[in-house]
């Protein structure tokens, strides 16, 4: 009995300081300030365009990122495709996460990851709406503007996965009709 008395005083006392003292306040984003020069210099694309395209991610999805198709008007670098695909964190502000609204248009500053070739932007990456984004498009200088004859019909990014899944059924179907040639040959023989 008095083990169970000792072991709920303790829990009471742990309690009382965390409600009396709960520590100092965290933030979990926070942001390196840097130059829309030094943007442009450490991002692997830098681009304006127009959101016509949002998917992926949802309050019941445990995705940690939403997936945005820009039509892409003006690039400075990283463009490959005139609609771009990029991913940018989804679990708001307090988690370095920002959303973009469809049919408007912005400037986005966006990192290639190393593994799966994606890319990704988030809160400090600075993106900006095209209304606010004037005096930093001035400091990028003169862009390429986009149009569909320059680049590839594309999702701006690479799957390694979808090329190995359409080479290995490019594979498959051929051995299946070259095998069906062959019997169909062995037969007549």
């Amino acid at each position: 009995m008095r083990r169970m008395v000792a072991t709920v005083l303790v829990l009471l006392l742990f309690a009382a300081n965390v409600i009396v003292w709960p520590g100092e306040r965290a933030y979990a984003c926070s942001c390196v300030e840097s130059s829309v020069k030094e943007k442009l210099k450490t991002n692997a694309a830098v681009f304006t365009g127009k959101v016509v395209e949002i998917g992926g991610g949802s309050i019941f999805s445990s995705e940690r990122y939403k997936k945005y198709t820009l039509d892409v008007d003006t690039a400075w670098k990283g463009v490959d495709a005139k609609k771009m695909t990029i991913l940018i964190n989804d679990l708001g502000e307090e988690s370095c996460g920002t959303t973009l609204v469809k049919e408007r248009s912005y400037l986005i500053f966006a990192n290639q990851d190393d593994k799966d070739g994606k890319l990704y932007s988030s809160l400090c990456s600075g993106n900006l709406q095209i209304e606010q984004a004037g005096e930093a498009i001035n400091m990028l200088g003169k862009g390429t503007p986009a149009s569909s004859d320059d680049f590839r019909d594309g999702s701006g990014y690479r799957d390694p996965w979808m090329i190995f899944l359409y080479g290995g059924g490019a594979v498959v179907i051929l051995t299946l009709a070259g095998g069906w040639l062959w019997r169909r040959k062995q037969r007549r023989a």
